[in-house]
């Protein structure tokens, strides 16, 4: 009983905090019509000018302000659940085209990730997992699940090592 408590008061919190980062998300947005031209050109442009906007408003931002260490715990419970039997390790191989993802790379809060592939998380695994505003969308990055802003293109957090943890298979 004491962990689902944990559990629904933990997930409000991430709800409010992702509210707020969409919000100012939207603040800083250009028009909808620039945030959907056709024009490849124009989209670079908009997404750096939205990723520069964010940057500059939330320029202390740092992991762990919307996965505070009990939200991630969360997530990594979810994520095990979701992932089933497959242990972490196999789950990250298998997205990797059965190439082994090496460890330790972890993006940095605000700024793009270029060091590995961003995943999108298959969608039998997306289903455990919370709904979020349509500004942002979950990642795998290395062993880490990102936060990302879809139109900045910027990680606006990230839980470190989100199957592989000794917390994710307990």
């Amino acid at each position: 009983h004491q962990r689902v408590v944990e559990q629904t008061a933990g997930l409000q919190v991430f709800h409010e905090r992702v509210e707020t980062y969409a919000g100012l998300h939207r603040r800083l947005a250009p028009p909808p019509s620039a945030l959907t031209s056709t024009d490849p050109l124009s989209r670079l442009l908009t997404g750096q000018y939205l990723a520069s906007a964010v940057r500059s408003v939330r320029r202390y931002a740092q992991q762990g302000e919307i996965f505070s260490p009990e939200i991630a715990t969360l997530f990594r419970w979810m994520l095990a659940d979701s992932i089933g039997e497959l242990d972490g390790e196999r789950f990250l191989t298998a997205l990797n085209g059965n190439v082994p993802v090496p460890p330790g790379l972890h993006p940095t809060v605000n700024e793009t990730y270029t060091m590995l592939p961003l995943y999108r998380i298959p969608p039998d695994v997306r289903l455990g997992l919370p709904k979020l505003p349509a500004e942002l969308d979950y990642r795998l990055a290395g062993h880490d699940l990102v936060l990302w802003d879809i139109y900045a293109g910027i990680v606006i957090d990230f839980v470190p090592d989100v199957v592989t943890s000794p917390v994710a298979t307990n």
